[in-house]
């Protein structure tokens, strides 16, 4: 007896331990985008001087991206969220909003001098603004995925789930905000080149089309009862991780590319990237309708069930999340690769657009599914 009750108060200082290092990590991550939000509001920039300031900032806003991996990547036991752990996270999503309206606002400093900059200084300087952009959105896709994974190692999700709900529509908004702030200033650096191009990878995009189409068929043709219910959401996850799987291996083919090639874009390229994007609105739909069919069987449902079903949910909801993430950063990264852009430069803007639209709409949903999930866990607790 003894020797459990020392198991059960090693256990306990263990998680203390892991809850004071991740609220410290969340406190430097904070002060480090404050920080980068007040370099961006004070860079100088002149049409001579424009891409090593630019750098900087993108040296900047990469280390904080590696600080945020390695924090996420610490996890090693259950977290007791409190409010000041989910006021830390909270922080996160408000200061990328604010560091991605400030690029947006340096966006325009750059299309001022752009007429009085030499074509070779302007083009080095449009690319540092472009990966600046494309870094800040990869760091709220990782504080997006570091909160999901807060909330997946969560030990009392029933207590804080109000609270929890709160932080998240907070969140949420912050995410829509950095979107647009991110596409505003791509719009701006876009609107400075004119140049053509042709495109490449359409293969795998298409395959990796298809494949979205028959995973959505798939989870369309998904039944509940309250017998079968976790063991079929247990079948969407794993279906939801293979998927999730070919996009990151996509990308990471694209990430290798991009340390020594550049790419050139067709209008095939972007309609590709663009049906993704559409892919997973279908999913967030799909989604939607598991959260009406599990909402009627809830109170048929036994307790260990619903646990089971509900975790899984949220592992769906935190893997789509990641895929939603990975199909954005594609297009930057396609965006950032291309030596001729201006050809295209209006079809560009267009399927970035409808890109942020349809992943907004993905949010939505997968808020939805995250709050449902949240009340049947409280409840249950």
């Amino acid at each position: 007896m003894k020797i459990y009750i020392k198991l059960i108060a090693l256990l306990a200082l263990s998680a203390s331990f892991l809850q004071a290092d991740l609220k410290t990590d969340l406190i430097n991550i904070n002060n480090s985008m404050t920080e980068l939000n007040s370099s961006i509001s004070n860079v100088v920039i002149t049409n001579e001087t424009m891409c090593a300031p630019l750098i900087s900032l993108n040296k900047e806003a990469q280390a904080i991206i590696d600080a945020i991996i390695v924090t996420n990547n610490g996890f090693t036991g259950p977290i007791t969220l409190d409010d000041e752990t989910l006021m830390l996270a909270q922080g996160l999503f408000i200061n990328v909003a604010a560091i991605s309206n400030q690029s947006f606002l340096l966006s325009n400093d750059i299309a001022l001098l752009a007429p009085t900059t030499d074509a070779f200084t302007l083009g080095d300087g449009i690319r540092a603004s472009l990966q600046l952009s494309s870094d800040i959105g990869e760091m709220a896709d990782r504080i997006g995925e570091m909160a999901d994974n807060i909330l997946i190692m969560a030990d009392n999700i029933g207590l804080m789930a109000d609270r929890i709900l709160e932080t998240q529509v907070i969140q949420s908004e912050n995410l829509v905000l950095t979107q647009n702030s991110i596409l505003t200033t791509q719009t701006n650096i876009l609107s400075l080149v004119s140049v053509a191009e042709t495109a490449s990878y359409d293969l795998s995009l298409d395959s990796l089309v298809t494949d979205g189409n028959i995973l959505v068929a798939k989870m369309v043709l998904v039944g509940f009862t309250r017998w079968t219910m976790a063991s079929k959401l247990e079948d969407v996850k794993i279906d939801i991780e293979n998927y999730l799987v070919k996009v990151q291996d996509f990308q990471a083919t694209i990430d290798s590319d991009t340390s020594n090639n550049t790419m050139y874009i067709d209008s095939g390229t972007l309609t590709s990237l663009t049906n993704l994007s559409v892919i997973m609105t279908s999913i967030g739909a799909v989604m939607e309708g598991y959260n009406g069919s599990i909402s009627v069987l809830e109170v048929f449902t036994r307790d260990s069930v619903l646990l089971d079903s509900m975790n899984s949910m949220l592992n769906i909801s935190a893997d789509i999340g990641s895929m939603s993430n990975s199909i954005l950063e594609m297009a930057d990264k396609i965006l950032m690769m291309s030596d001729n852009i201006g050809f295209s430069a209006d079809q560009i803007l267009l399927s970035q657009g409808l890109q942020s639209a349809n992943i907004a709409t993905t949010q939505i949903s997968l808020l939805a599914s995250q709050q449902l999930a949240l009340g049947i866990i409280s409840s249950i607790n």
